[in-house]
């Protein structure tokens, strides 16, 4: 082997040499990077694990969550229907007290109108009446001084036009 450059005895010890040196990193290194990798295999497939039970919990709440907003919703628009019952029942009454107010305003002011009316009626018949006499007085008076009767309107008129 000589002629290929290859010393034999150089060969040997560096081929025990490499079989030593196997020898002592399985003993001492692949037992324990093997451990590392099983404890990391482990570990990623707990990951894994944990990350799929996170995920079922994960829909689970959300099922839990939709289902409760639906009880929520359909609880609302209970609610929202009672206060509009509620609403329209009070609008109702309101109307009609309001109603019934106007007509007793209404009653009470075609009352005041009438008694009104009869107590201006009575002054304007106490006025006419009073009226009446001065005009026929100061007729009388003007036939008996034989003054015209036109004087006497003109002066009606104006005591007339004085009181109203």
């Amino acid at each position: 082997m000589e002629a290929l450059g290859i010393n034999g005895a150089l060969l040997l010890s560096q081929v025990l040499n490499f079989g030593v040196m196997a020898a002592i990193l399985y003993v001492l290194l692949y037992k324990r990077i093997l451990g590392m990798l099983q404890d990391r295999t482990q570990r990623i497939e707990q990951s894994l694990k944990d990350a799929s039970d996170l995920k079922q919990q994960l829909a689970d709440t959300k099922r839990h969550y939709d289902e409760e907003m639906r009880k929520a919703r359909q609880e609302a628009s209970t609610i929202l229907a009672h206060a509009q019952e509620r609403g329209e029942k009070r609008e109702s009454e309101i109307i009609a007290e309001a109603t019934q107010r106007a007509a007793q305003l209404k009653a009470d002011a075609q009352e005041q109108i009438k008694q009104e009316r009869a107590r201006l009626l009575k002054d304007v018949q106490g006025q006419v009446g009073d009226l009446v006499m001065l005009t026929a007085s100061k007729v009388l008076r003007a036939e008996l001084a034989a003054k015209g009767h036109d004087k006497l309107i003109e002066e009606s008129l104006a005591l007339l036009d004085r009181k109203n």
